[in-house]
């Protein structure tokens, strides 16, 4: 099973943001907080009628809010005085992530309720506006959106930290470990990362007196890993180092997966990727067996599957499929194909390839499937599939699509292309694997019409 080069396109470059002006920057305003908007801020209005974007803050709150960036008749800002506060309101768990803080904790301060109420009213209103009113038709028919807890995550007095098996930071210009500030590029040293899993906490990363100090120098990035099969690891650069500061051999790490009534294991590289929620993987794989199948016998199936990383979806659909089914995957990192053929090995029936997932990539895939599939998985990056790898999808003629989107407006971009393109919306769940962010996960199934 040896996967084929890699066909690489140069990607176009982003131009500077020549609309942004600093006047204005640094004003204060009074606002009423209306709607959250995709993106972690509520939508309100200054006296003038300009749409102001306000981070830290909570739907129906009066807050007193500092302008940090202005675009045209657009500006953002960040909530440092709560003026008539949301019942949802709490004390942050994070208050570095706070005003003027670290990225990556814009909902510390609600409820974790209340952010899965938030990020419900964003996926839906993703789904009217970029997915349009047909879209947005059909999920109400369904119910509406729900976004619900991982397992585990119940419990409504539970402040949800401690969840994140993973964390990435930086080493500061004092040899601190930190991370950058919201859009900007200051380094702001962390004192604590309430976030993640008590394994990384106990690891001393963020003591100003760290022992790792000695270990890592100033720019350096550092990712701390918890992995579910084995103890916490640290990689500086290329080195990679148990808890005790000993540096050690750590190809890959193992995960402990719970699918269906059994435990799958995956081996993936300490710098690849993986679901950060400790049992987000779990949810996300449960969640693409059931809907690649629904109640119909998986065994003989034939099953493409795009964008497959490591193999996380690629195992359990092999497992059910079958000696007498064919599954077939395509991921464009040449470094998670190496992992998912590890971790697909014992499968004779699954071929992993590395290329780009584009129309003709797709059309590839196909061919070497050698039928028509019967299910189509795919978990896009953040950016979604777009238009012309959903025309390729349906153009395959496959009677079953399951779409992961870890981006509401780019989840609501790509369903509205395969319903365009003949598919009906079976179902659509979503899942908070990412508590006082703004991220969410969903998972929908499709049927040919």
């Amino acid at each position: 099973m040896s996967p084929r080069p890699s066909r690489r396109r140069p990607s176009p470059r982003r131009r500077p943001d020549s609309g942004r002006s600093r006047e204005g920057i640094g004003d204060m305003l009074e606002l009423t907080v209306g709607e959250p908007a995709h993106g972690g801020a509520c939508v309100a209005r200054d006296e003038s009628g300009r749409v102001v974007f306000v981070r830290h803050a909570a739907p129906g709150e009066v807050v007193r809010a500092r302008v940090t960036a202005v675009q045209k008749k657009l500006a953002w800002a960040d909530a440092i005085e709560v003026v008539e506060s949301s019942p949802d309101r709490v004390e942050s768990v994070w208050p570095q992530a706070g005003p003027g803080g670290v990225g990556g904790g814009e909902l510390a301060h609600l409820t974790p309720a209340a952010q899965r109420q938030w990020k419900e009213r964003v996926i839906a209103g993703q789904l009217r506006r970029v997915g349009g009113e047909a879209l947005a038709e059909a999920v109400d028919a369904l119910g509406g959106v729900r976004v619900a807890p991982a397992p585990g995550d119940e419990d409504p007095s539970d402040a949800l930290t401690g969840r994140r098996c993973r964390i990435d930071v930086v080493i500061d210009a004092d040899g601190r470990a930190g991370m950058h500030e919201f859009r900007g590029r200051r380094v702001i040293a962390l004192d604590d990362m309430p976030l993640a899993v008590p394994a990384i906490r106990e690891l001393g990363l963020f003591d100003e007196d760290s022992p790792w100090r000695r270990l890592w120098k100033p720019g350096d990035r550092v990712r701390a890993v918890a992995p579910s099969g084995g103890a916490p690891i640290v990689l500086i650069g290329d080195d990679t180092y148990a808890a005790d500061r000993t540096r050690i051999d750590a190809d890959v790490l193992r995960w402990n997966v719970l699918v269906g009534s059994g435990v799958e294991s995956y081996y993936v590289r300490p710098s690849g990727f993986w679901q950060t929620h400790v049992r987000g993987a779990e949810v996300l794989a449960n969640a693409v067996l059931s809907g690649a199948f629904g109640d119909e016998a998986s065994s003989g199936r034939a099953v493409m599957e795009l964008y497959s990383g490591a193999g996380l979806f690629s195992v359990p659909l092999a497992r059910a499929v079958g000696e007498s089914g064919r599954v077939v995957t395509l991921e464009g990192d040449e470094g998670a194909v190496r992992d998912a053929g590890e971790n697909l090995a014992a499968f004779d029936w699954v071929d992993a390839f590395a290329g780009n997932v584009d129309r003709s990539g797709v059309v590839d895939l196909s061919g070497q499937l050698g039928a028509v599939p019967d299910v189509v998985v795919a978990d896009p990056p953040r950016a979604g599939a777009g238009a012309e790898v959903c025309e390729a999808i349906a153009a395959t003629g496959a009677p079953r699509v399951v779409l992961v989107s870890c981006d509401p407006a780019a989840g609501a971009r790509d369903l509205r292309a395969l319903t365009e393109a003949g598919y009906d919306l079976e179902s659509l769940q979503a899942w908070d694997l990412f508590p006082h962010t703004h991220h969410v996960e969903c998972v929908s199934v499709l049927t040919r019409s």
